[in-house]
């Protein structure tokens, strides 16, 4: 039998603290896991809301503090008041911790920075010191440390007593007396080792490591090369400065990958959840990216005045001009998406470029080739039907099917070289965007299409 939800269990939870049980609230909380406390917190009136938090065990309350929206992270704050705020954010993972104060107004964090012990200020200072996008903004100092020249009796007793502090005891890391990293080894190999050995006898001296510097996503990709669930983090001297663990990673993975979908939309990437996002804020994320795209439209326009004369000569072509440009802006748009998600993955990069555009140039002919043929039979059937009426309709199908064919094996070509041009000058290839190839394919789309036109109906429908 599952146990219920906590949605499920809300009324009772409301009635608990409605009637001052405390005790019982805090036991019925208590069964569920952080994450599930937070959506009930934030489900709750902020007066009842604050209650249910402050009744929660302190550990508890820090880990579901972390889980928690901005907005009610600081709702519950400021409710609180600076004593008992500086208490639930003293309790939290240092990695948290830094993110939390990170987020929060410089007025908020300021004093509840003020407020923490010597050890946790600097821990979290330290923190805070590194680039937003870092992963030294990601790593926690509680780990495990041994000594090479331990025994392994030794350093399972080492490990069962600080082993309760730290964020993970799957991998523990040696470090020499001035604090370098010279390996990690599995918490298995020490447990299965004979006691009388060393930890020197189980080592390898090879290990995997990131620098606090390098790119946060950088630790997103070393985490799923290498399936680990931990690493650790060196500096530039190759000094052990903390490890990042699995669960941080997952949550960059996740930020990451909603900033990559949100640009690929045409929009710059949000700073919030949805749900907190203010309308003025969404006006200013979505606003300016409309706006050019908008703008851009002029240059399909410019080349529609082009060809202004071949319109009034023969006005059938507009009917298929609607059908032209969403051919290769969706081809475009597909390649695009493909090729972002490659390289986020490091996949792909520019030096394989004659590989891509060959996979792309057979993709495109094969799509071109159905499209153009679909193009064709479309033509026909208006002409049929009575929709359009000219004696040409053979020399139409067929320029709208080479049109076509031409357009979708170009949209395959700038959708895919694209993201690949934009990494390679160390701009973010989701910037790519959607609505951005699709702006391009629209303008060479329709001089593609009078070109062909002129081409093959001079003499004709011209």
């Amino acid at each position: 039998m599952q146990p219920p939800t906590i949605h499920i269990i809300e009324p009772e939870i409301r009635a608990l603290l409605e009637a001052s049980s405390y005790r019982d609230a805090r036991d019925a909380l208590s069964a569920f896991e952080p994450a599930d406390i937070a959506d009930l917190l934030e489900s709750l009136e902020p007066e009842i809301g604050v209650v249910a938090f402050r009744v929660l065990p302190r550990e508890l309350a820090a880990d579901t503090f972390s889980e928690l929206t901005l907005a009610c992270q600081e709702s519950l704050l400021e409710q609180m008041g600076d004593e008992r705020s500086a208490r639930v954010i003293e309790s939290m993972d240092p990695d948290d911790r830094a993110a939390v104060l990170d987020e929060l107004p410089v007025e908020v964090a300021t004093p509840l920075i003020a407020r923490l012990s010597p050890k946790n200020r600097r821990i979290t200072q330290g923190i805070l010191g590194y680039d937003a996008e870092s992963v030294g903004r990601i790593m926690t100092p509680d780990y495990v440390r041994l000594r090479p020249e331990w025994s392994v009796e030794k350093s399972l007793e080492h490990i069962r007593r600080y082993g309760k502090d730290a964020e993970t005891v799957h991998w523990v890391f040696v470090i020499a007396q001035d604090n370098t990293l010279i390996d990690d080894i599995h918490i298995r190999s020490i447990l299965l080792a004979d006691p009388e050995k060393t930890i020197r006898d189980l080592m390898d001296d090879e290990f995997i490591a990131l620098h606090a510097k390098d790119d946060r996503e950088e630790a997103v990709r070393m985490m799923a090369r290498y399936n680990r669930t931990a690493l650790p983090v060196v500096d530039s001297l190759g000094l052990l400065v903390g490890i990042v663990t699995a669960d941080d990673v997952a949550d960059v993975a996740e930020e990451e990958f909603t900033e990559d979908v949100q640009k690929l939309g045409g929009m710059e990437a949000l700073d919030q959840y949805y749900t907190d996002t203010p309308v003025i804020e969404m006006f200013r994320k979505r606003g300016g990216w409309l706006a050019g795209l908008f703008l851009m439209q002029l240059l399909t326009i410019s080349v529609l005045r082009v060809f202004n004369a071949e319109l009034n000569k023969a006005v059938v072509l507009a009917l298929f001009v609607p059908m032209i440009i969403a051919s290769g802006g969706n081809t475009g748009t597909q390649a695009a998406s493909l090729l972002v998600r490659a390289i986020a993955v490091e996949e792909v990069r520019l030096k394989s470029w004659w590989r891509i555009i060959r996979k792309e140039l057979l993709t495109g002919l094969c799509l071109g080739s159905m499209l153009a043929g679909f193009g064709m039979i479309t033509v026909l059937l208006l002409k049929f039907t009575g929709i359009i009426d000219t004696e040409y309709h053979w020399m139409l199908a067929f320029t709208i099917a080479g049109a076509v064919f031409l357009i979708v094996n170009w949209g395959t070509i700038v959708g895919s070289m694209f993201p690949l041009i934009l990494d390679h000058f160390g701009i973010d290839p989701a910037t790519s965007s959607s609505p951005l190839v699709a702006t391009l394919m629209d303008v060479t789309g329709i001089t593609i299409y009078f070109c062909v036109a002129l081409l093959l109906l001079r003499g004709t429908i011209l």
